[in-house]
């Protein structure tokens, strides 16, 4: 590091303290981001926002192979951003919880300003 890199903004600062989040919250918090950084499955949270959809519902809707819409959603399954429920041979996929829609809605909501 070049000597000039390593100076402060030459501010005084108010001393102050930070309760930094447990590792694993963060690191969860992460997952969640990035599960949501990809367009498509960002598109499946977006249309899981109005309800439970099956795997062929969501392919329909957004013109993909039920393979594609499938990994997609279990990598947003494994980011505790989705859940599914079984119904005989359908499998239905939702929000995990309002914390999720929350989420979700002020995310479209901040974007669209």
């Amino acid at each position: 590091m070049r000597e000039e890199e390593n100076i402060g903004c030459g501010h005084e600062h108010e001393a102050h303290e930070h309760e930094l989040r447990p590792a694993g919250v963060v690191e969860r918090a992460a997952a969640m981001a990035s599960a949501m950084g990809d367009i498509r499955r960002l598109r499946l949270l977006e249309l899981l926002f109005d309800g439970r959809h099956c795997v062929s519902e969501l392919a329909e809707e957004m013109g993909d192979s039920m393979s594609a819409i499938s990994q997609r959603l279990k990598i947003l399954h494994g980011a505790r951003l989705v859940s599914r429920e079984r119904d005989g041979k359908h499998v239905y996929y939702s929000l995990s919880d309002d914390h999720v829609r929350t989420i979700i809605g002020q995310l479209f909501l901040h974007s669209a300003e």
